[in-house]
């Protein structure tokens, strides 16, 4: 999960991870909405006690962590791993990583500073000049910590980025390495629904869709099967994403995803489609 605030107004995106992101965010919202732009709290009573520095990843946690750990070497490396396949450049602004080591104090802090997500296992904070992850140190914290950290490496260096591409590129990079962004599970939903008769791909929906409350499971699933189509289809697509990004990163503003791969190949939905039917056929 995602909390990401600019100042000048106030805003907030919330890019939830995994189960119950539809009753979370609406509830957020409705928060919002009734009661006017909210500052987020002081994060008081986050762990400092011991500080591990992996390149740009500066993990405060309040247990000893070793120095090698595969889950930070995987998460240290997943920096290069990002700027390869998108052509992004390396930032070094600080990704501040906080880790409780056991369920009990990450709970009360999280009732006390972010009462409204409790029951979520990690989060994402973005103001002006920091950039902030807390996780509890649990079952999926591989899975947890990569979706995060990847939020962060992406803002690091790109601005303003719509929230399906944004969420996207998390649920792609969530993945452990080596696994090329396959999400088993996006590819059950996907494949079932599409069976059914229930959901066919629409980038223009996703892309009008850039509130967090209005985003269902199947649209974030549809939003890691763009990502993963233009990342590991055809170099000409992966070729696309990274214009765009660029673009995006440049000048903070670039032209709907839906309307380049439209003029590139108004086939560009079968297309997706026979992707998911060859990634599910592969299973």
């Amino acid at each position: 999960m995602s909390l990401l605030k600019n100042s000048q107004p106030v805003v907030y995106v919330l890019c939830l991870t995994r189960a119950r992101r539809a009753s979370v965010l609406s509830f957020f919202w409705l928060l919002l909405f009734a009661a006017g732009c909210q500052v987020a709290p002081e994060t008081n009573g986050l762990p400092h006690d011991k500080t591990l520095v992996r390149d740009q990843l500066v993990i405060k946690s309040d247990f000893t962590l070793p120095k090698k750990h595969r889950l930070l070497d995987e998460l240290t490396l997943r920096r290069s791993d990002i700027a390869n396949r998108l052509n992004l450049p390396i930032s070094d602004e600080p990704i501040n990583i906080f880790l409780f080591q056991d369920e009990l104090p990450f709970r009360e802090f999280m009732n006390t500073d972010f009462p409204d997500f409790k029951n979520r296992r990690a989060l994402f904070v973005k103001d002006d000049t920091n950039l902030k992850v807390i996780a509890h140190w649990g079952p999926r914290v591989g899975e947890d910590l990569r979706h995060e950290v990847t939020h962060g490496y992406l803002h690091s260096v790109v601005p303003n980025l719509p929230l399906w591409l944004d969420e996207g590129i998390a649920e792609y990079f969530e993945t452990s390495r080596g696994k090329r962004g396959l999400n088993y599970p996006h590819v059950y939903l996907l494949s079932k629904t599409f069976r059914q008769g229930k959901w066919e791909p629409d980038l223009e929906q996703l892309e009008r869709s850039n509130r967090p409350a209005e985003f269902s499971q199947i649209q974030y699933a549809e939003s890691w099967l763009w990502i993963h189509f233009l990342i590991e289809s055809d170099p000409s697509t992966r070729e696309i994403l990274q214009k765009h990004l660029a673009r995006l990163r440049m000048t903070g503003q670039a032209p709907d995803m839906s309307i380049v791969l439209q003029d590139a190949d108004p086939e560009i939905s079968k297309r997706l489609l026979q992707h998911l039917k060859e990634i599910a056929e592969s299973l």
